[in-house]
């Protein structure tokens, strides 16, 4: 099968390709293989067989069975070596009825700064070519992430990896900080009555990963402070910015 690839290198360059080789490939047909989605318990596996499964289910027999595997995408450039792409990139854009951050912001000097986020899963971390080392022991952990902001570039968001190796994360990964809907609406998206009183209009920050396998496609989830979580409507929230604080720069 063929895709065509983005026609923005960023967004190559935020699936960790070398900024050289999305360049080249941004906006280009190419040919890729689909491994299909893998429902639980389907296939037997073989513990001394390569390469080791990330996630097996054992029966009470002991039999060993495949645990769920998401559609995959595979891409081999012309050295040989394999990447993957994002399933998304196979769909429509993803869109979630609301704003989307913005890809840069008008600084006058260059602004490096850290923030907190909580990662989606391991399949969404392969999809963004993270080593599955390193994607096996920080999916849907909580991490410190860079933000670098430079004079007429888009904005980049950096993990470092166990090594110091820096990768890329999208920019859209962002946690977000939004103001919640009134207390009706609260209601009506079944969130308890106390909370929905406790939590009207209230400002809160989010994670939230477009296209991802661990988020609502609609829907944002926030926590009260005894860390419940309740989804709520993103079309009904005021966007107010992005990260754990208000963004002030110069």
């Amino acid at each position: 099968m063929t895709i065509e690839l983005p026609i923005d290198p960023m967004r190559l360059e935020e699936a960790n390709f070398p900024a050289d080789l999305a360049t080249s490939l941004a906006g280009q047909p190419v040919g890729i293989q689909i491994m299909p989605e893998e429902l639980p318990a389907t296939r037997r596996i073989d513990p001394n067989a390569e390469p080791k499964e990330w996630s097996c289910l054992i029966a009470p027999d002991g039999m060993i069975w495949n645990d769920y595997q998401p559609l995959r995408i595979h891409f081999t450039d012309l050295m040989g070596q394999v990447w993957m792409l994002p399933r998304h990139w196979l769909e429509s854009p993803v869109t979630s009825g609301g704003p989307e951050p913005d890809s840069s912001y008008s600084v006058g000097q260059p602004v490096e700064f850290t923030e907190h986020m909580n990662l989606p899963s391991y399949w969404d971390l392969l999809e963004i070519n993270i080593p599955k080392s390193e994607a096996g022991s920080i999916a849907g952990r909580p991490v410190t992430v860079l933000v670098r902001l430079v004079p007429g570039e888009p904005v980049k968001l950096v993990w470092k990896d166990s090594k110091g190796v820096e990768w890329r994360m999208p920019h859209t990964w962002r946690r977000r900080r939004v103001r919640l809907p009134d207390k009706e609406k609260l209601l009506g998206q079944d969130v308890p009555e106390d909370v929905a009183e406790a939590f009207a209009n209230r400002i809160v920050s989010v994670n939230y990963h477009p296209g991802s396998l661990c988020c609502l496609p609609t829907q944002y989830r926030f926590r009260d402070e005894m860390s419940n979580r309740y989804p709520v409507c993103i079309k009904d929230c005021v966007l107010l910015g992005y990260g754990d604080a208000a963004e002030h720069f110069v």
